[in-house]
């Protein structure tokens, strides 16, 4: 089964269409005068994301806006990413942002989340995922395909080629749950191992840590290539958002690194989960 764009995607590619025909002062109608196969109607539903982009036609605009190589190359790669399989397949019953947040991490180069109250997905084992997902109120699919999902997501931290460079800072109320025996202390010992990757950063929250932004609640700042293109994700019970605007995402990026400065360091984070571990063994 083919991989859908993230609809996310879809909206942001639209988005700069708009933004580099205004950027130019040119009319739709000057646009469609000059660019072969777009209509004004076409190049109306192209710029809100109401119709399917189609990789040939986003060129021919982009080139025509004398747009930026790099961006142009990555922008017609996302709609060419549609074509490729993926391991999702199967899935289809999942909630679309979740769909669109998996789909997105495995083309991002990098991560940057705040959990206030559990443990990233990225990190988690299977057993503490059980636990977390079993806890919700689920229709379909059910929670062992959750699990399966959940934990299959974790492969872009030890692909091959250009794995997830992940920093996650999680809250210290988040090392502490009551679960069955074992299964706190394996999050805890895989915490740890997954801080030894390269590629992976964790940092505690300190319960006594003094105000900071990430008391607002959790998010998940993903950042490509290119830094326009950088999302964030608003997780919520009922929802959950996407911020797309570039002045708003860089707002959460600034966030971040204000957390960053708050909580413990590598060290002290590294120690503490040691800790925490050893005292529930």
């Amino acid at each position: 089964m083919a991989v859908a764009v993230p609809a996310v995607r879809y909206r942001r590619i639209a988005a700069e269409l708009r933004r580099l025909r205004e950027l130019k002062n040119l009319s739709a109608e000057e646009v469609v005068a000059q660019v072969e196969g777009v209509n004004l109607v076409k190049l109306s539903r192209y710029e809100n994301a109401r119709v399917q982009l189609k990789p040939d036609v986003v060129r021919a605009l982009l080139d025509f806006y004398e747009c930026d190589e790099e961006l142009k190359e990555v922008l017609v790669e996302i709609l060419r990413d549609k074509r490729r399989p993926g391991w999702m397949a199967g899935y289809e019953q999942l909630n679309p942002l979740y769909t669109d947040l998996i789909r997105l991490e495995e083309t991002a180069v990098g991560n940057k989340s705040y959990e206030s109250a559990y443990i990233p997905g990225l990190l988690q084992t299977r057993q503490y995922a059980h636990a977390i997902i079993s806890s919700g109120v689920l229709t379909k699919p059910g929670v062992e395909e959750r699990v399966e999902v959940r934990i299959n997501r974790q492969s872009v931290l030890t692909r091959s080629e250009n794995p997830l460079k992940l920093w996650a800072v999680i809250h210290e109320s988040a090392l502490t749950m009551a679960a069955a025996p074992g299964v706190m202390v394996d999050q805890l010992d895989k915490l740890l191992q997954f801080s030894r990757l390269p590629n992976v950063t964790i940092q505690v929250m300190p319960a006594m840590a003094p105000p900071h932004p990430g008391m607002t609640g959790p998010f998940a700042l993903l950042e490509f290539r290119q830094r326009d293109l950088d999302l964030v994700l608003l997780s919520g019970m009922l929802s959950s958002d996407w911020v797309e605007d570039p002045d708003h995402v860089d707002i959460y990026r600034a966030a971040f690194n204000e957390i960053m400065a708050t909580a413990l360091d590598l060290d002290q984070s590294f120690n503490l989960i040691t800790e925490k571990r050893d005292t529930l063994k």
